[in-house]
């Protein structure tokens, strides 16, 4: 990891100060990655913890850094903390040499110390005011009420002449930008960002009985579930309805190898505008279901993309047992099937809802204390799609809808038809008389592969 620079010695600097950090809180202080995430419940103490933080970077010579808030008011915390410290904790309120304002309604805050080093307070409000200057590190207060154009046009820009660090504190706001930051920090290829997620009982200075403390419960009761999760367990939720509320990256995300003793399938969804969806998944002798491939790509033809999954680099001991498809999708699956093989489809008649509880039962944590189902974190596009799968909005008074949204569904919809056929359905392989009609009429489902053999040698199929 880069390491960061830090003016003083921090254990010397918080011993000084009288700041404890708490456990969740040392972590982040241990922390060498130079863009950190901490996703926090409220009541957590990030102000506190960034406040302390930041002040210790003051005393390294020639440095700007910036505190940028959604507006002036939110980014007033971490620098009423900071303000705190320098100049009440640490004596130095009569240091004329150090310049220093506090204004919060005029937009006015600012330190500047005599070994040229500047804070200053910024607004995402205010564009105009985030232009023009190299910075050493900043910290993008309630980086989850900010817009990504904040940090990509911006701030981001702003730290590359001098190869400078970001902090950003947050309570999570469904899925946006900063829920991407935060995956970053889980993904070990991304060495420089580092996250955690601190729900607000694990603050045990506040709550010493942790999730078990009557505080905590209280709330628990009182609030919905949807609130519940978001604000205080500090999780990503989608909005209300959603779909796969089971689904946690925590439990369901992993890292999984290819092993070529497992049965292994592919699932589609087929799009043009919308993304074709191929998805690899393995199932092991304990009925157990591993997504460890993904392909979704857009505006290609179902030629196209047929080629592109035929050239693709596989793993030793590669092969596919089975393929099913979306059945409304004829045109495509015939095409596939010249190129690739016979793609099952039995699902027409299967009502929408028992595709989504078959997933939904193998999501449920069973007796051993793990899930059937698991997503390689490599599968980005198919773990958004899962946490923001979510019902059509109802209006008061009325009787909800079974289905979906019809957006950004197209990887669980891949994963649906997969899951219907060999648990629903109960697909066994070597049913050829449940492949779909792909050969012209009157050819027999047992003929299929000498019927393709036969395009091949003639050179019909389209490869």
């Amino acid at each position: 990891m880069t390491s960061i620079d830090l003016g003083i010695d921090k254990e010397t600097l918080f011993e000084r100060l009288g700041y404890k950090p708490h456990s969740g809180q040392q972590l982040f202080h241990d922390s060498t990655a130079k863009h950190r995430i901490p996703c926090c419940g409220r009541r957590w103490g990030k102000s506190l913890m960034v406040g302390n933080e930041m002040t210790a970077h003051l005393f390294a010579p020639d440095k700007v850094y910036w505190i940028v808030g959604p507006t002036y008011s939110l980014a007033e915390k971490e620098y009423r903390v900071l303000f705190g410290n320098v100049f009440r904790k640490l004596g130095l309120a009569n240091d004329r040499r150090i310049r220093k304002s506090y204004n919060v309604d005029q937009g006015n805050m600012r330190v500047q110390f005599p070994w040229n080093t500047v804070l200053e307070v910024k607004s995402a409000d205010k564009k105009d005011g985030l232009v023009g200057e190299g910075l050493d590190g900043v910290c993008v207060s309630e980086a989850a009420l900010q817009d990504r154009d904040t940090w990509e046009m911006y701030i981001q820009p702003a730290l590359l002449d001098k190869d400078g660090w970001a902090i950003f504190p947050s309570t999570p706001r469904g899925h946006n930008y900063y829920e991407g930051l935060w995956n970053l920090g889980q993904d070990p290829f991304f060495e420089e960002y580092e996250s955690w997620r601190f729900p607000t009982w694990t603050n045990v200075a506040s709550f010493p009985e942790g999730y078990d403390d009557p505080r905590i419960q209280a709330i628990k009761a009182q609030v919905s579930e949807f609130h519940w999760l978001q604000e205080y367990c500090a999780e990503f939720t989608a909005l209300e309805g959603r779909i796969y509320t089971e689904f946690n990256r925590q439990i369901h995300v992993d890292d999984i190898e290819y092993n070529p003793a497992w049965k292994n399938y592919q699932a589609y969804d087929f799009g043009f505008a919308d993304p074709f969806v191929c998805l690899d998944m393995m199932v092991d002798a304990s009925q157990n279901v591993y997504v460890w491939r993904e392909y979704q790509v857009s505006r290609l033809t179902t030629y196209e993309h047929g080629l592109a999954l035929a050239a693709r680099e596989n793993p030793r001991g590669y092969h596919v047992d089975a393929r099913f498809g979306d059945p409304s999708g004829a045109d495509e699956m015939h095409t596939l099937a010249l190129m690739l093989g016979p793609i099952i489809a039995r699902s027409r008649n299967t009502p929408w809802i028992q595709g989504i509880e078959a997933i939904k039962r193998w999501l449920k944590i069973q007796k051993n204390g793990k899930p059937q189902l698991f997503i390689d974190r490599s599968c980005k596009d198919l773990i958004r799609q899962m946490e923001q799968l979510r019902s059509p909005s109802v209006r008061e008074g009325r009787a909800a809808k079974e289905g979906q949204h019809d957006y950004d569904d197209h990887g669980p919809d891949a994963l649906r038809y997969g899951m219907t056929e060999l648990f629903v359905l109960r697909y066994q392989q070597g049913g050829l008389r449940d492949v779909y009609d792909l050969a012209p009429s009157g050819t027999e489902a047992s003929s299929f592969f000498e019927y393709h053999e036969r395009l091949l040698n003639e050179g019909i199929a389209p490869f």
